[in-house]
């Protein structure tokens, strides 16, 4: 993952398109909340389970900055710099309770969580919208058509497994919404 990252790093920082930094803080973030997450309660064994949480989280960063911008930069940083914020109070709501593979590390129901039950994945969706408004291209549209994809069943998945805890189950009932509220 770090390797993964790395290699997405290094055109970022070099892109034009300064918005495309946002990108590399929210991508950044992952890979320090893994290192210092809290040991587990149950984690998930199903190799579905892992390949869909890991291919959600690395599909990403094969996007690339690409010349021609859809949008004025101030509009897509504007969409990026929404989705930091709302992935980056996901992350801060988790603490060390993130991770990358469903697990429970007990239930989150404040802050971001008491809004959508996967702010965190919305937050990804809009920086990620926003990045492609400013590097359109068909492989950046290939890559977050896959990862999107992956992210939707990487979430009905996390679910299903997540509700074998009551808990869980009560905060589902009381959140309804998964990325979008009044939506999914």
């Amino acid at each position: 993952m770090i390797l993964l990252f790395a290699a997405f790093a290094s055109p970022a920082l070099h892109s034009p398109e300064r918005a495309n930094l946002l990108l590399l803080l929210t991508e950044g973030m992952s890979v320090v909340f893994v290192i210092f997450r809290r040991r587990t309660i149950d984690v998930s064994t199903a190799p579905l389970d892992w390949a869909l949480a890991l291919l959600g989280t690395m599909a990403p960063l094969l996007a690339r900055p690409h010349a021609g911008p859809l949008v004025p930069e101030a509009v897509g940083a504007a969409i990026m710099a929404l989705g930091a914020i709302i992935a980056t109070a996901a992350k801060l709501s988790l603490n060390r309770r993130f991770g990358i593979a469903p697990a429970n590390r007990g239930v989150q129901r404040g802050w971001a969580y008491a809004i959508v039950r996967h702010p965190m994945y919305a937050g990804y969706i809009v920086v990620q919208l926003g990045f492609i408004l400013l590097n359109p291209s068909l492989w950046n549209l290939a890559v977050y058509g896959v990862a999107w994809t992956v992210q939707v069943g990487r979430i009905l998945r996390e679910e299903r497994w997540l509700s074998s805890d009551p808990d869980y189950r009560a905060y589902a009932e009381t959140v309804r919404f998964r990325l979008v509220p009044g939506l999914f």
